[in-house]
């Protein structure tokens, strides 16, 4: 498919849109070279990404879902990365999570993931300027690793994540610099 061939729209997903999105994901699992470059998301968490004021943006070729990415803002919960980084109460609850994101095989090459990554940072800014916002990656994953550190994120820690994996926990600052004091050796 040429890039001129469609003109892909973004917007904010609803729970109609759920079974899309999961359906979604089920492909990009089934093609992934290596599982252990992609932990799915459970239903009942992508639902919960559509309830404010977490957000999941969609990217749509016409009504085609083609791929989404989900942010969270899980304040204290014991799944905010804040925690693995040793980070304190207060900055915990600043951090935000960029979760999944997806692009529908027939779609990459466009920059799809790193406009959905600059939407969730816009995103995120909007109601707290000193938000952090975090994400892991596969250190194998070297597509999704060079979109989300050419979109500004630095590897903070490298972890065993999601039931023996291998992550790289990442960090953004929303003020497009990384205190030094977050940052980790």
């Amino acid at each position: 498919m040429k890039k001129s061939d469609f003109t892909p729209h973004i917007r904010l997903c609803t729970p109609e849109d759920l079974d899309d999105i999961m359906d979604l994901q089920e492909r990009i699992c089934a093609s992934m070279p290596r599982p252990d470059l992609f932990v799915a998301t459970c239903r009942e968490e992508n639902a919960s990404y559509l309830a404010e004021p977490n957000v999941i943006f969609g990217t749509y070729d016409h009504d085609r879902l083609i791929a989404y990415a989900s942010l969270a803002f899980p304040e204290k919960a014991s799944d905010n990365l804040g925690w693995d980084l040793g980070w304190d109460e207060d900055t915990v609850r600043r951090c935000a999570k960029l979760d999944t994101i997806v692009v529908d095989s027939a779609y990459r090459g466009y920059g799809l993931q790193r406009t959905l990554i600059s939407h969730c940072l816009s995103y995120a800014k909007a109601p707290d300027p000193d938000c952090f916002v975090l994400t892991t990656v596969s250190p194998a994953n070297t597509y999704s690793l060079r979109n989300v550190q050419s979109e500004g994120f630095q590897i903070l820690k490298r972890m065993t994540k999601y039931g023996g994996r291998d992550r790289y926990v990442l960090g953004y600052h929303t003020s497009g610099h990384f205190p030094e004091i977050y940052q980790h050796p």
